[in-house]
């Protein structure tokens, strides 16, 4: 530990010891005055006195009470000087870990000290209703990232088991899933190594890359399996399955993979570090599994081959049978429909023109359970000490820049809001001290001449009462300016850097009413008064010094998703068309795959609209990822309709792998709904909002077109000569 106290009463030694230089500059004139009066009186006894006795005797009241107050403001919080609350319930012992809060799992080495001394004491020797429990901001911090764990683990090993009971039942084949799932293991394996050379850490968002990758990487393999087994279900030779297999899929697949990599590398471009790592893992884990499904999932199933009876019979992969039904029979309803939805889509994706963002940052928190007893400890430790939002640094070049750099906070303050102000308290180390150093030698005059009266030969006569009531204002030999380093440590913590140097740091606060943390238009406005600090310097110059704090790093997220989402979302959509149109061949096929990918997107954005779905910080990202996931079901459709043109038999055939691609990415996608932030959650929801959009639309409205231009072209009467 850093830091362990349970009581205040260093620092009330320290303001004891002090407290003279703690009394305001008024004061000691006052007191000095008062002195001078009575001297005066005593030195000449004819001297008539014209001040009101009665009001001589409620100012020096007064001036008592002042000063007592100065003497018992933390023996009023903290009665006998100990942390504990009034009825005695709790007694807390406040320790900090080295580094403080901030550090890369801070506090873990602490927790497990305080409860390993916890364990050694034992409590209940003590008495045996007694329970001592670690609490606190750390010990939340640490059972949140815990449950995070926790749920990365179940809901990964979920993940697998419905997928590969998944596999398993479409392929009607146990092999199935493991044929499919070894190649995209190791593409996710390879995703997660790459994040540990690039960054060598995992936040909240990639914490749950895991199952996305495979939902997603898996479908290549799906693909190509899916194809392999229809081959060989043709009475084709393992050899020639395998390379009808290989050569038609290849193309396509790689076409979705090259698209759905650089939809997730858009995120690259916006300016915070969780999205771009985001962006990273995401785009070389679809590369990864796509290169490991053609390199891996050809040697295995020539391995199986080898190592199989040759009785086994292969029965090709279940279909789409009924949709291909419903094409042949109701193509036009189906298209007419599609229509309509794209209308009512189309009109609902409106609600997005405005940038709806989600201010309320209370809808985007993290769920974290509480039992009642925490929930009561918590109330009593607010409050004992207070309860404050986090404040906002300012890290001052030199000491003699922190008063300037308070003045020149409530200037912006006030120019911004001048009725309304937004900052509630500015603290320096001054507050902790009794004043600047020019002020405490202002003081220290005051004093000495204080003391000076106080011994003045001509109150040798008092009596032992009026002695008495001149003790009080006897200040003691021995005080000095006092620098932030003669503060205790308590006092000194908010104040000192790691380097060890105390008093450059700023801290301010907003006002206690009036304002939240909790919303995103208090955080931007804060941000607007403190990100940018002009403090004129003493030779007139002005210097521009930059802050952090929640509502700064807040408010530059605001900004940046409001600027990044446009420009990441038209980079991706950008990347996806000239992919395809460069890779996929003919340019026809590659023009219907993109329209199906708009049209399912239009369709996802229509459906949020109507449900009133605001941007946040996770589901902005959603839209760029799923033109290159969602195009992935369109480019496979077409290569096959490319190959066979017959679009009903593509849907039948590659139309049932392309679902079960699309199941695997909506599981993957699923996990993050049992994430306990909300916000990825709402990034789940939308995910898979548009990976079911961009299936209909691959599935259904673009081959009813097909089938109805067909049908157009085969009634049109030949040309005439």
């Amino acid at each position: 530990s850093e830091l362990a106290a349970f009581n205040v009463l260093d620092l009330k030694a320290f303001f004891e010891t002090n407290q003279w230089l703690y009394l305001k500059a008024d004061d000691l004139e006052e007191i000095r005055d008062r002195l001078r009066k009575e001297i005066t009186k005593r030195k000449n006894p004819l001297l008539i006195d014209l001040s009101d006795a009665d009001e001589d005797a409620e100012e020096e009241k007064a001036l008592k009470a002042r000063i007592e107050g100065r003497r018992g403001s933390l023996s009023d919080r903290f009665p006998g000087g100990n942390f504990m609350s009034e009825d005695g319930k709790y007694v807390w012992v406040v320790a900090l870990p080295p580094g403080g809060m901030f550090v890369e799992r801070a506090g873990e080495a602490l927790l497990a000290e305080t409860r390993a001394i916890i364990a050694k004491l034992d409590p209940k020797q003590f008495h045996a209703d007694m329970t001592v429990e670690p609490g606190g901001p750390i010990v939340t911090a640490i059972a949140s990232r815990r449950a995070v764990e926790r749920d990365i683990v179940w809901v990964t090993v979920t993940c697998l088991i419905v997928v590969a009971v998944s596999i398993a039942l479409y392929f009607r084949s146990l092999r199935s899933a493991p044929l499919i799932g070894v190649p995209a293991v190791l593409g996710t394996v390879l995703a997660f190594a790459v994040a540990e050379l690039a960054f060598g850490y995992l936040n909240a968002s990639t914490a749950f890359l895991g199952s996305i990758i495979l939902g997603n990487g898996i479908n290549y393999g799906i693909i190509l399996l899916s194809r392999f087994e229809e081959e060989r279900a043709k009475g084709h030779s393992h050899a020639d399955a395998l390379a009808a297999s290989l050569g038609g899929v290849l193309k396509g697949t790689l076409t979705a993979a090259v698209c759905a990599s650089a939809a997730y590398l858009s995120l690259v471009l916006t300016s915070f570090r969780g999205f771009s790592q985001f962006g990273v893992m995401g785009a070389s884990g679809v590369l990864f599994c796509w290169s490991a499904t053609f390199l891996v999932l050809p040697a295995l199933l020539v391995l199986v081959d080898r190592w199989s009876p040759r009785t086994v019979s292969h029965r090709a992969p279940r279909s789409l049978a009924p949709v291909g039904r419903a094409l042949h029979r109701w193509a036009t309803p189906m298209l007419v429909a599609s229509v309509l939805v794209t209308i009512v889509a189309a009109w609902g994706a409106t609600h997005f023109l405005n940038a709806p963002f989600e201010y309320n940052f209370r809808k985007l928190a993290a769920n974290v359970d509480q039992t009642s007893d925490q929930k009561q400890f918590s109330s009593s430790l607010d409050k004992l000490f207070g309860r404050w939002p986090q404040p906002t640094i300012v890290l001052a070049d030199e000491l003699d820049e922190v008063e300037p750099i308070r003045q020149a906070l409530w200037a912006q303050d006030k120019a911004r809001h001048p009725n309304k102000p937004m900052i509630g308290q500015v603290v320096t180390v001054y507050d902790m001290l009794p004043g600047t150093p020019a002020v405490q030698a202002e003081k220290l005059e005051l004093i000495n001449h204080i003391r000076k009266l106080a011994n003045d030969p001509a109150l040798e006569v008092l009596t032992d009462e009026e002695r008495k009531k001149l003790g009080v204002v006897d200040p003691p030999p021995g005080l000095k300016v006092l620098e932030p380093t003669d503060l205790p440590p308590f006092a000194q913590r908010p104040f000192r850097e790691a380097n060890g140097s105390v008093g450059k740091v700023v801290l301010f606060y907003p006002v206690d009413k009036g304002f939240s943390v909790w919303n995103g238009r208090d955080l931007l406005e804060m941000a607007a008064i403190s990100q940018r600090i002009n403090v004129k310097k003493t030779d007139g110059s002005t210097k521009v010094i930059e802050t952090a704090g929640h509502a700064v790093v807040f408010g530059a997220m605001i900004r940046a998703i409001l600027k990044d989402g446009p420009i990441a979302t038209g980079v991706s959509l950008l990347a996806v068309v000239v992919l395809a149109m460069l890779i996929m061949r003919p340019w026809w096929a590659a023009a219907a795959s993109v329209a199906s990918l708009l049209l399912g997107v239009l369709w996802m954005l229509g459906a949020a609209g109507w449900g009133g779905v605001a941007i946040t910080f996770l589901n902005f990202i959603a839209l760029p990822i799923t033109f290159g996931i969602g195009a992935e079901y369109a480019l496979n459709v077409m290569a096959r309709y490319r190959d066979d043109r017959d679009v009903v038999a593509a849907v039948v055939s590659t139309g049932g792998a392309v679902t079960l691609c699309s199941w695997t990415t909506i599981v993957g996608y699923g996990s993050l709904l049992a994430a306990r932030n909300e916000a990825l959650r709402g990034f789940g929801a939308m995910a898979i909002l548009g990976e079911v959009a961009c299936l209909l639309a691959a599935v259904v409205a673009l081959p009813s077109l097909f089938v109805m231009w067909g049908r157009r072209r085969k009634a049109a009467p030949a040309p005439t000569n």
